[in-house]
């Protein structure tokens, strides 16, 4: 998985989510993911934990939503990707 696919996978929430809490969030992760900050954060995932994302990725678009968070989850335990979410967290303004 790429960096570029990541945005596109934020865009597709934001639009068929359904959820406007969704949509939001998606969209200030994916402003964050532009910044050089988030783009060498989540580089640094995409190089240690890229079969992981993509798996998520690939529940989710089939609909099995509760799989991909877990798979997000365990991810997120990771040092790279607590760094991530840190970063993300404080350039979204959380």
């Amino acid at each position: 998985m790429q960096q570029r696919e990541i945005e596109e996978l934020m865009q597709r929430i934001a639009r068929e989510s359904g959820n406007p809490d969704a949509a939001r969030a998606a969209g200030r992760m994916r402003e964050a993911l532009r910044t050089p900050e988030g783009q060498q954060a989540a580089q640094r995932v995409l190089e240690g934990h890229g079969r992981a994302l993509e798996r998520a990725a690939r529940m989710a678009q089939a609909g099995d939503l509760e799989g991909a968070k877990q798979s997000v989850q365990q991810l997120l335990r990771t040092p790279e990707g607590a760094k991530l979410a840190a970063q993300l967290a404080s350039l979204m303004g959380k």
